[in-house]
């Protein structure tokens, strides 16, 4: 059995390290928010029982229960947005590009791929956007083909006194060529 793994770790290190700096930068807001919390619970209680040389850890765990709640509350909802912004960023490419391919499946060439200079995918929409348009063009080519082929037909056509029965046929059949596309 032959074994697909990647040789590569950083396959698209831009891409790879704007992800990773994105969540180190949540993880570390969210750490740093959950200490100041813990801590800022701690010393607020302790200033209301200085008198207390240990506490117990009911207490202990009285103090810090609202700073961890309110802290991982706010760590949550920072990841969730910020998740969502940068799935909409990654996914939007991929769903533009899955309406383009069902476009061309059904022969519409007309409509260009665009997005947004700041979503993923760069490379790969510029590929697909260059891949259509070389086949605009072969297509408009094969046309123009076809219809010089036509009217060449059409004029053996006129000045035969015995045109082959098949002729008219095949000029219909030529002027049908490359027709199933919109460009």
């Amino acid at each position: 059995m032959t074994s697909f793994k990647r040789k590569q770790f950083w396959i698209d290190s831009p891409l790879q390290l704007h992800i990773l700096g994105y969540v180190l930068v949540l993880v570390t807001v969210s750490l740093s928010l959950l200490s100041y919390s813990v801590m800022h619970g701690i010393t607020e209680a302790a200033a209301a029982e200085a008198r207390m040389f240990f506490f117990s850890l009911d207490w202990v765990r009285n103090a810090i229960r609202a700073p961890m709640i309110l802290a991982s509350c706010l760590s949550i909802l920072a990841s969730g947005v910020a998740t969502l912004l940068w799935s909409h960023r990654f996914a939007g490419p991929l769903r533009v590009l899955s309406a383009a391919m069902g476009r061309l499946r059904q022969g519409d060439l007309s409509t260009p791929v665009r997005i947004r200079k700041t979503d993923t995918h760069q490379e790969l929409i510029a590929e697909f956007a260059q891949m259509q348009e070389d086949l605009r063009e072969l297509i408009k080519k094969d046309r123009h083909k076809a219809h010089e082929a036509v009217k060449k037909l059409e004029h053996i056509l006129k000045a035969s006194s015995h045109p082959p029965k098949d002729l008219e046929h095949l000029i219909d059949e030529l002027k049908t060529i490359g027709g199933g596309f919109q460009l």
